[in-house]
């Protein structure tokens, strides 16, 4: 759904998303702050809606995508482009990361 992605940049306030969904974006944003700032209570919600098997697998792809995604930038690999495929004019304009 095309007008769903358009609104992930407002997902806190956009009503594209349900109440579940914005929990999952809030528990995806704090996992992947650094430091992490995930909290009990945003653990505790999610594993009462989702489930241990299903909390932990979004916990593993959250994960995995963060460790990815730093990676990549620490190597300096760039995207592929594969968004191009998809038809839809980009939300922004990806900055250079600096050599440090």
């Amino acid at each position: 759904d095309e007008a769903k992605v358009r609104e992930v940049p407002r997902w806190r306030k956009s009503s594209a998303f349900t109440p579940l969904e914005r929990r999952v974006m809030e528990y995806a944003e704090a996992m992947s702050q650094t430091p992490p700032s995930v909290t009990d209570e945003i653990s505790a919600v999610l594993l009462e809606e989702l489930g241990a098997p299903a909390l932990v697998e979004l916990t593993a792809r959250i994960a995995f995508m963060n460790s990815s995604s730093r990676g990549n930038i620490a190597l300096g690999i760039h995207s592929q482009e594969f968004s191009a495929a998809c038809g839809l004019k980009p939300l922004a304009t990806p900055s250079a990361v600096s050599a440090a």
